[in-house]
């Protein structure tokens, strides 16, 4: 799940636990071999007192300690902790529980939510100075399977291409989307390729699946995603990723023009946007 969504379905997770919770990419696998445990509202009400206790707790809390501060039997409690250890929720040693890693990368997740797109701000104008078309910075939710442009920059040039920031648009002919579904791990991919369907929006649009898959493999080796023509008529886009520091893929640097003029200098939009790309990445600590 791309990082700009996490924040929202964290949130939607704890709102609506008792419909969706296994739905989720990151939260507890409660169907995994070790951690067979009933996800009532009571258990969803102690994991987030779980949370929120350990949250205060420097040195952490033994479990007879949160037995006694939450109020509830150490059996009841160890089979909410098993599986938030093995997760990554939280960490167990030397007796004490405390928050694990994947909370404080899920806590910087949020933090960089907020100020994502400011900090990408700078890197958007500067594309839009150097290409002289328009730009976006783009992101996927693959539930929805749409990619959206979060922030943008209009060309000045009286023949522009000009997209709405917080339009859903199709993964599989376009170019940020192609590219951000390149980089999600092989099952989503797959599971995306069973169950879109590929709608040809022109006579250029890729709606064959095992093409579409050859191209997401070149594009995860090339690191650019190209579409003319694809979405609408005379339209093209080329995109390349944003890394975070893990390698991950937070979000795509997106260039839009006619699709006449974008061929005829594809070369050197290409090699601006892997420059300003590589910047950005480096911004997140991605060397």
């Amino acid at each position: 799940m791309h990082t700009y969504f996490k924040q929202y379905r964290c949130i939607r997770w704890a709102r609506h636990q008792h419909n969706d919770l296994i739905n989720h990419e990151k939260v507890i696998h409660v169907d995994s071999a070790e951690s067979q445990v009933s996800m009532g509202p009571r258990s969803v009400t102690r994991i987030l007192g779980l949370f929120e206790t350990l949250a205060k707790a420097v040195d952490g809390l033994s479990l007879a300690e949160l037995s006694v501060t939450l109020e509830s039997p150490k059996s009841s409690l160890l089979t909410l902790l098993r599986p938030l250890v093995a997760e990554g929720y939280l960490s167990h040693g030397s007796n004490r529980y405390r928050l694990g890693p994947f909370i404080y990368r899920l806590a910087g997740d949020i933090l960089a939510t907020r100020n994502f797109p400011k900090l990408m701000r700078p890197y958007l104008e500067e594309l839009a100075v150097k290409s002289g078309e328009s730009v976006y910075l783009s992101v996927i939710d693959m539930e929805s399977q749409m990619v959206t442009h979060i922030d943008g920059i209009d060309s000045q040039n009286p023949v522009r291409y000009v997209s709405p920031l917080g339009a859903p648009r199709p993964l599989h002919c376009t170019a940020p989307g192609r590219l951000l579904l390149a980089y999600q791990d092989e099952r989503t991919q797959d599971a995306y390729l069973k169950s879109a369907k590929l709608k040809a929006m022109t006579w250029r649009t890729i709606t064959d699946r095992s093409t579409l898959k050859k191209q997401l493999k070149e594009i995860r080796e090339t690191g650019v995603s190209i579409s003319i023509s694809e979405l609408s008529e005379g339209a093209a886009g080329i995109a390349v990723p944003v890394h975070n520091t893990d390698g991950t893929v937070a979000a795509a640097l997106v260039i839009a023009a006619p699709a006449e003029r974008m061929q005829h200098k594809l070369n050197e939009l290409r090699e601006l946007l892997i420059s300003v790309g590589t910047a950005a990445s480096g911004l997140l600590g991605h060397a």
